[in-house]
């Protein structure tokens, strides 16, 4: 009995024994992590501390000091403490540098953009020139042949162009900005990123532009795939006003240039004058048409152009829809002179104009590539007719016909 009593004890003392240095163990680990931590946080507010207390190397405030005149406005932005941006606006043309915050040594695009992500880089600039030009310019500044200027700012990055020939002479400045988000994983240094933006696009309408509309009656036809792919690349929204027995053949065409953004009207189903025909056939082709455009676009025609521009009251007032004419006629069934119709369009279009082609020739076809960049560089805006009444405070009502917007 005392043997086992004795033993008993024995492994009371060893389980206490075992606990006590557990414990301790363990108090020694959690002291030991709570000082590195301590430790931690030191270094990181010390690293912390320093970086707010670093100053801009001297070599650049030597740089801005000597390239500040009266003809040169500089301006200077230290991109978090790490890269600092120079932009010299010498009687508005710019120049740019870029230096090491720290050591003050230039340094160009290719310090900037991670070795590995230029092509990526310079394959998103291609995507938000395309976004915001015509491709008659963007087709010219993708090329980066000439003197391009990369002004890094807190949030975007603007690249400005010069030197460039672009056929019809472009006036205005070509610049793009591009925000951060849109590049910040192809660049070498951190950079500040706004929670909401918008890239520069070309098809939004501009305030600062004047306007015009160009429609096109007659189509869908052969033609209007490549209409529609041609006012695509020169940033241009149209009115097509289709006749309703062609938009099967053509459906892929119709709907392209509805997906586009371009705006669909009614052209009768036949293009047979509507003073020709009884209210009733006027309406059952109207619904017949309706019901195979809505087949292709889950839409219906809202506008309608009169074959001819014939229309009488008790047309006017059988149909529940807007009755569109046009300010220019470019008799381009007649005059089939790629030319004249560039030049008749140029002299007598004016801002708010509705100008009529058809959807049917070559000639026209080719006059609007032509057009399209000369109505650019003279400050124009191609909208569509609805767009166009809205931006002039027009209301298009049914039963009424519009002969212009212009009024």
């Amino acid at each position: 009995m005392k043997y086992k009593r004795k033993l008993k004890i024995k492994n009371i003392i060893i389980i206490c024994s075992f606990l006590v240095i557990s414990f301790l163990s363990l108090a020694l680990i959690t002291y030991k992590f709570s000082n590195n931590n301590n430790k931690s946080d030191r270094l990181v507010n010390s690293v912390d501390q320093a970086n707010a207390s670093a100053k801009r190397n001297k070599k650049i405030d030597k740089f801005v000091k000597e390239n500040t005149s009266s003809e040169k406005v500089v301006k200077t932005i230290d991109l978090n403490k790490t890269v600092t941006s120079i932009l010299i606006d010498i009687k508005g043309i710019y120049e740019s540098y870029a230096f090491d915050y720290a050591t003050g040594d230039k340094v160009g695009l290719d310090k900037l953009v991670k070795p590995d992500m230029m092509n990526n880089f310079n394959n998103k600039i291609k995507e938000l020139l395309y976004l915001k030009y015509p491709a008659f310019i963007a087709d010219v500044l993708v090329k980066n042949d000439k003197k391009t200027v990369y002004y890094f700012k807190e949030n975007e990055l603007i690249i400005y162009y010069y030197e460039y020939e672009i056929l019809p002479v472009v006036t205005e400045k070509l610049f793009l900005k591009v925000n951060y988000n849109e590049i910040n994983k192809f660049l070498e240094f951190t950079v500040n990123l706004d929670k909401e933006y918008k890239n520069e696009d070309g098809s939004l309408y501009d305030p600062t532009k004047k306007v015009i509309s160009i429609t096109f009656d007659d189509g869908p036809s052969l033609h209007t795939a490549e209409l529609v792919d041609v006012l695509n690349k020169n940033k241009a929204k149209a009115t097509f006003f289709f006749v309703g027995k062609n938009l099967k053949n053509y459906s892929n065409a119709v709907l392209s240039a509805f997906n586009s953004g371009h705006e669909i009207g009614y052209h009768s189903y036949a293009h047979q004058s509507f003073l020709r025909q009884d209210i009733n056939g006027i309406l059952s082709d109207l619904n017949t048409s309706n019901e195979i455009l809505k087949s292709i676009t889950g839409t219906t025609f809202k506008l309608t152009r009169p074959p001819y521009g014939s229309i009488n009251e008790a047309v006017k007032n059988a149909m529940d829809t807007p009755f569109i004419l046009w300010d220019v006629d470019t008799n381009d069934w007649r005059y089939k002179d790629v030319p004249y119709l560039v030049k008749h369009v140029d002299e007598f279009g004016k801002d708010g104009d509705i100008v009529l082609f058809h959807d049917l020739y070559q000639t026209s076809l080719d006059a609007i590539k032509e057009l399209l960049p000369i109505l650019y560089v003279k400050g124009y805006q191609v909208v569509s007719v609805s767009k166009l009444a809205e931006i002039k405070g027009k209301t298009l009502d049914s039963h009424m016909v519009y002969r212009s917007l212009n009024y």
